[in-house]
């Protein structure tokens, strides 16, 4: 018993320095009554969950969102705090002792501590608890172990793999061991877990979908698509989820709250009182002219590109795609992803001003072509011309930039997806989604495409993603077409999801896809810059009039070989001499 307590008051060994455990409820157990029976094990269980990987520093930012700019449908302004870390210039997407990498290791294993500790210690209070909460309760703590380890795998490859409390000394001892080993145990952990665990559960806590949703996770990054493809079959025959018949739900406060047709499966969810932590998540999605405020996220061109037409054709073979008006006749899930030049932005500001244009919501048109701004007077209901405009592109200036420094701003769109008109920006209490049933969907389509399995299931799968879009079904039956297919789905469906970094990497098109030129919108609206052509990996490549886009202070992204695997921390090499760098680093 004391070594257990030993592991969980002093587990930052596995965090560096980051005192991870001095604001969580594992603190207040004493060791001579931890976990003896079911409320102290629920107490238990809840600091496990409390520290899971998928918040950023003390920011409340999803780390998932923060690695979507390291990828082909999103980049990063350049010169603030780690944002210039995504890949504009210099060495690559990720530094070996930068903040991004470093939080990603540590939270994943203090998350892994947490489970491991709760799921030796949980044994003694067995006797006390009902059979039913226990294995609920520890199946849980299996799924939230799994989950972090896929992370870690996902991002630096082969890991340490440990199940058990560590003290200092046993941790420094550890080795790497591959994928698919890891992958072999996690199974089993799952399994277990799938029997112990409810069909629907709060969307904050793991289910039987959240189990098997990241068992075919794994299996595909292990490229093991017989197990993914099972998994995600039997996710998708307890018929307990669908999708939500309006997507823009699953992204706003409101909506995630109702979870029509229990799309969402598992996010992270803030409690909604005012003393608790508040998402950032919205404030880095924002453009300067909402309150002057900073936004360090954008959407790229490439992923602009990626939305067919309405006739369900690539913006290359469409008679429908104009270039000069690039949202008209486009899939709907593009307005609903991103904002594009004039379009109508709404966003709370939770500020209540005197001004006329505050509600306290802002209403603009937003626009970087002028050096005025239109913004919604809510006292005579109409727009008004505001003199002033932060991100305007002027004949001088024909790089977007941020501010007096010019620094990077981005390409001219911005994200629209996580911005809830009705949830302030500045102190949101919006969830940020780790799995939804569409991703169970198109990851059965692409196990079974990949196995050549292609039967009435692959299409059926892929088709209801599209159909609450209003695209055309599909029909296709070709191996090939149909990979071409699911991969463009699953950029314009789950964009800034936290889901491209490990499709690119899985796919082995990393390189293909982020290396080279960022373009955005064209720098003159009047003139078209013609329109990208693609590859057979669904890549957008510009060539044509290339001068006529906006290149952000002309970066280019740089990538080797060794980034598609993050940099094992300094500090971590440093505690432990048996783990070996990955390669290039």
């Amino acid at each position: 018993m004391k070594k257990l307590m030993y592991i969980i008051l002093v587990g930052t060994v596995l965090s560096g320095c980051q005192k991870f455990l001095d604001r969580q409820p594992l603190d207040s157990i004493s060791s001579t009554n931890f976990l003896t029976n079911e409320s102290e094990i629920k107490l238990g269980l809840t600091g496990v969950y409390s520290y899971a990987l998928w918040n950023y520093g003390t920011t409340n930012t999803p780390l998932l969102k923060r690695i979507e700019s390291a990828t082909d449908l999103g980049m990063s302004r350049k010169g603030s705090d780690q944002e210039d870390l995504m890949v504009l210039g210099d060495n690559g997407p990720f530094l070996i002792g930068n903040g991004i990498t470093t939080s990603a290791w540590s939270n994943a294993y203090a998350t892994i501590a947490r489970a491991n500790s709760f799921l030796e210690g949980m044994t003694i209070g067995k006797a006390n608890t009902s059979a039913t909460a226990y294995a609920r309760m520890r199946s849980e703590a299996l799924v939230l172990r799994a989950v972090s380890y896929y992370y870690l795998m996902s991002w630096f490859g082969d890991v340490p793999f440990f199940t058990k409390p560590l003290d200092p000394a046993e941790y420094e001892t550890q080795t790497r061991k591959s994928k698919s080993e890891i992958a072999k145990d996690l199974y089993k952990d799952l399994d277990e877990a799938w029997s112990g665990l409810p069909n629907l559960n709060d969307r904050g806590r793991v289910n039987k979908g959240t189990a098997y949703g990241f068992k075919a996770k794994i299996a595909l990054l292990i490229k093991d698509h017989a197990t993914a493809a099972a998994a995600s079959k039997a996710v998708m025959d307890l018929g307990a989820y669908n999708l939500n018949p309006t997507f823009l739900n699953l992204f706003n406060l409101s909506g995630q709250t109702s979870n029509t047709g229990n799309e969402i499966m598992f996010m992270t969810q803030l409690p909604q009182d005012n003393a608790s932590p508040l998402s950032y998540l919205p404030i880095g999605l924002l453009p300067r002219q909402v309150l002057g405020t900073s936004g360090n996220n954008f959407p790229t061109q490439a992923m602009i590109d990626r939305f067919e037409c309405t006739d369900g054709k690539r913006i290359d073979q469409s008679p429908l795609y104009d270039p000069k008006n690039p949202g008209k006749n486009r899939d709907r899930r593009l307005k609903w992803t991103a904002y594009l030049p004039y379009d109508t932005m709404e966003v709370a500001t939770g500020v209540n001003v005197s001004l006329p244009y505050q509600n306290p919501k802002q209403r603009i048109i937003y626009n970087i072509y002028s050096d005025t701004i239109f913004r919604y007077n809510w006292s005579t209901s109409a727009f008004v011309k505001v003199a002033g405009n932060p991100d305007f592109i002027s004949s001088a200036n024909s790089v977007w930039q941020y501010g007096s420094t010019g620094a990077v701003g981005g390409v001219g769109y911005c994200w629209s997806k996580y911005l809830d008109p009705n949830q302030n920006a500045f102190a949101g209490k919006q969830g940020y989604i780790l799995l939804r049933y569409a991703d169970i969907l198109l990851m059965y389509a692409e196990a079974k495409i990949e196995l050549n399995q292609i039967d009435a299931t692959v299409n059926d799968a892929i088709n209801k993603v599209r159909a609450r879009a209003s695209q055309p079904a599909t029909t296709l039956t070709t191996q090939s077409e149909l990979r071409q297919l699911v991969r463009r789905e699953r950029a314009v469906e789950l964009a800034l999801e936290g889901h491209r970094w490990n499709d690119l990497t899985r796919w082995g098109i990393y390189n293909e896809a982020v290396n080279g030129a960022l373009y955005g919108v064209a720098k003159d609206p009047a003139v078209s810059p013609g329109i990208p052509t693609f590859t057979t990996n669904e890549i957008p490549i510009y060539t044509t009039s290339v001068s006529l886009r906006i290149n952000p202070r002309n970066q280019t992204r740089l990538t080797q070989a060794k980034h598609l695997l993050w940099p094992i921390p300094q500090g971590e090499l440093d505690k432990n001499k048996n783990l070996i760098q990955n390669t290039g680093w």
